[in-house]
């Protein structure tokens, strides 16, 4: 009589131990892998395309014609490269961009942001941190009069 209580005890004993283990396996696989796969790849896609962006604004020389005139800072240059990203980014993004002015100085590098006004068609900073992939590339450009630019941008779909 006793021998089969035992053994019934020894069933739900393993039951038991086997859900927990099914349970702590499903749970070890869900932390380490991407929750969204597609996610991942359109964020590495939408990182390339920001890298591809300033690359091709750098080539063309766009950050001395629209940052500089004559040697020296443009006024309101800023109106004229928002402009210039509306017009070039696809519908739907939303974008920040900042520019430095790079100086070195015996050992040490100092930068200054370059941009008085913000250059963005953002509404708010809460559109990006409600984002699901923001993307942002910097990249270190010298201008024909050898001022040393670093472009920050950073991009979202809308």
């Amino acid at each position: 009589m006793y021998g089969s209580r035992e053994g019934q005890m020894r069933v739900i004993e393993a039951i038991i131990a086997t859900a927990i283990l099914a349970i702590a396996m499903m749970a070890a696989m869900n932390v380490t892998r991407s929750p969204n796969p597609y996610l991942s790849k359109t964020r590495n896609e939408l990182v390339r395309y920001c890298y591809d962006f300033l690359l091709r604004l750098a080539e063309s020389e766009s950050f001395d014609k629209i940052v500089f005139f004559n040697g020296s800072l443009r006024y309101g240059w800023e109106g004229l490269m928002r402009v210039t990203l509306n017009s070039l980014l696809p519908a739907g993004s939303l974008y920040n961009m900042t520019v430095y002015n790079v100086t070195y100085t015996g050992d040490s590098v100092q930068q200054e942001i370059l941009n008085g006004d913000i250059i963005t068609n953002s509404a708010s900073p809460a559109n990006f941190a409600s984002a699901k992939e923001v993307a942002a590339a910097d990249v270190t450009y010298t201008t024909r009069r050898f001022w040393i630019l670093r472009i920050h941008l950073e991009i979202t779909r809308g």
